[in-house]
């Protein structure tokens, strides 16, 4: 019994990994970094992606599941239709569907994008309240006696994943186009770990490395930041700097050593002399400016950091 247990744990691990350590490897991430980059949902939805696939497989030599196991020896125990849902979930491959149809809280019709056939209603609740018409999933259609219901691992796929799915699937099945339903659902049984891929590949990246925020001006251009660097002369120690620059008209205080450099701006006539705008600030004495740059005592030199338009002189 225990070998046995042992057997099927081994098993199980090994399909996990091969949903999960492709992506884990190339972006050198252990199971746990996933949660604090996706979530504490989306990485437990993939695992049960990988339980499911794991549920549905039949193993040498004599091509049980461990569902048919579990069925054989603790299947008395299960309610009818409780049985019904574990053989249908064995029974199930996964596949990509659209959403032709969504009631919230009640239902929806889904049409197989790699086997074909007409749509098929399932009974579903949470999913129906986020999901609309024409979106794609990927899930197992579970049928259920009368009925048909979507197994636990439900994940929404962009066109970019779904792109990169019909190339995994064309290479792992030497297809020329997946997208004509010529795939057997026996192939499918064998691809699971290819839909996993497909959302890791694909989501994984921009939270990585996000792309940097396109900043622009009031007036549409694209911004530069600059920084200038002053090394203070020999035996000229920084307090003498702070105290130096703190007597500057233009630079208002912005900390013990750093300050806000001022272009001075007569107030709008007609108008509460005050800020005009994030930029804006007060100078001493009534006096109006407009931020320009910043400046900052930094150990042995003073810096002025600044942005401007792309391309605009220095």
């Amino acid at each position: 019994m225990r070998t046995a247990r042992r057997e099927w744990a081994a098993r199980l691990a090994a399909v996990v990994d091969e949903h999960f350590l492709p992506a884990l490897e190339e972006f050198d991430l252990d199971f746990d970094d996933l949660t604090d980059i996706l979530g504490e949902q989306l990485p437990w939805t993939l695992w049960g992606c990988a339980f499911e696939d794991f549920l549905s497989r039949r193993w040498e030599p004599d091509g049980r599941t461990v569902v048919d196991v579990y069925l054989k020896r603790r299947g008395w125990s299960e309610k009818v239709l409780n049985r019904a849902y574990i053989e249908g979930l064995r029974d199930a491959h996964v596949s990509l569907h659209e959403v032709s149809r969504a009631v919230p809280g009640q239902s929806m019709a889904l049409r197989d994008l790699l086997t074909g056939g007409e749509p098929v209603t399932v009974r579903e609740k949470s999913a129906t309240r986020q999901l609309k018409q024409w979106d794609r999933i990927v899930a197992r259609v579970v049928s259920v006696r009368d009925h048909h219901v979507i197994a636990g691992g439900v994940l929404p796929f962009s066109a970019e994943a779904v792109e990169m799915l019909f190339g995994g699937l064309r290479d792992a099945l030497r297809l020329r186009k997946p997208t004509r339903r010529d795939v057997t659902v026996d192939q499918l049984r064998h691809c699971a770990p290819i839909f996993s891929g497909a959302r890791f590949f694909t989501h994984l990246p921009g939270l990585l490395n996000p792309p940097a925020p396109h900043l622009t001006n009031t007036d549409g251009e694209e911004l530069e930041f600059h920084e200038l660097r002053f090394p203070f002369v020999p035996r000229v120690a920084q307090g003498q700097v702070v105290a130096a620059l703190s007597r500057v008209p233009d630079l208002s205080r912005d900390g013990s050593k750093s300050w806000d450099w001022l272009a001075r701006t007569k107030p709008v006539a007609g108008k509460k002399t005050g800020r005009t705008g994030p930029r804006a600030r007060n100078l001493p004495g009534g006096r109006h400016g407009a931020r320009i740059a910043g400046v900052e005592g930094q150990g042995a030199c003073a810096s002025i950091r600044r942005s401007a338009p792309r391309g605009a002189g220095r």
